[in-house]
């Protein structure tokens, strides 16, 4: 599949801004099913420095600051990407291994300490006792690990709620499991929170997706939005990435950005104003297939 994602923030400041710095994780990058054909930037006002860089994860942002007097600020974008379909769509999930196994693996010399990073707690992410008695009802004694994870990825789709601002980003984990309720960036922190508590390894991986129109509607140019899904790893396949907000197992409808331990290594756009009074804040998103 062939998508442009337009990706458009634009803030509004009550009074002038001096100056800005700032980071932007919203330019995908080339996976070994997913290849970016083209990426264009603008920014206004115009960015005194502005240069493209990798983090330690691998990920590209870019890096901008702004030093003059502004009392808006647009950042626009826009990227080509070629999608193939993932290798794991093709794996019968009963013939991935036990579950216990793969964590014994992890705590192993042949694990790399890329992976082993992801097990641990962060900034989102905390160990709580009645969430790793949730995840276990999935990750049942031998059960092999992508069928576990299959039926935890709709145990959370069935019993958690999608409810739009409910939660902000400084809502605990605790919260979600409490309320049962959210917006795709809790849910991957759930689930993140569930496998990570029983000594899996797993990431965070923000992005987008195709969404499509009711039968007979347009789609609108800005009715997408940032989506956000979850990476397990799984020794024969690697990273295998499962999208909780939908009961999906991560298909060629789903554009990468950017990978990390939670939305804190990878947020869209942070940063630094220097300003006297508050701001506004407006996002547009949208993914067109090309073909």
């Amino acid at each position: 599949m062939k998508y442009q994602v337009t990706h458009i923030t634009r803030y509004e400041y009550q009074q002038r801004a001096s100056l800005c710095h700032n980071l932007v994780y919203q330019v995908p990058v080339d996976h070994t099913f997913q290849e970016v054909k083209k990426i264009n930037y603008q920014i206004h006002p115009e960015p005194r420095s502005l240069a493209m860089r990798e983090d330690f994860f691998g990920n590209k942002f870019i890096y901008f600051s702004i030093e003059e007097f502004h009392r808006k600020l647009s950042v626009e974008i826009k990227s080509n990407v070629e999608i193939a379909e993932p290798v794991w769509i093709k794996t019968n999930p009963k013939d991935t291994m036990p579950w216990e196994n793969v964590v014994i693996w992890l705590r192993s010399a042949e694990a790399d300490n890329d992976i082993r990073q992801f097990y641990l707690e962060s900034a989102h992410i905390r160990f709580v006792d009645e969430i790793r008695d949730y995840t276990l009802q999935s990750f049942t004694p031998g059960r092999p690990i992508m069928e576990a994870m299959l039926d935890l990825n709709s145990r959370i789709f069935n019993d958690f709620d999608f409810t739009p601002g409910f939660t902000d980003i400084s809502t605990r984990v605790e919260d979600v499991f409490l309320h049962k309720k959210g917006v795709c960036q809790d849910f991957a922190h759930f689930s993140l929170a569930c496998l990570r508590s029983i000594g899996l390894a797993a990431r965070y991986v923000s992005g987008y997706i195709e969404t499509i129109p009711p039968p007979g509607k347009p789609k609108l140019f800005g009715a997408d939005a940032s989506h956000a899904w979850i990476a397990l790893y799984i020794p024969e396949t690697g990273w295998t990435e499962f999208d909780a907000t939908n009961n999906l197992l991560v298909n060629d409808r789903h554009v990468r950005t950017a990978f990390g331990r939670d939305f804190a290594d990878v947020t869209p756009l942070k940063g630094i104003v220097y300003s006297g009074a508050g701001q506004r804040m407006i996002v547009n998103v949208d993914v067109r297939r090309l073909e």
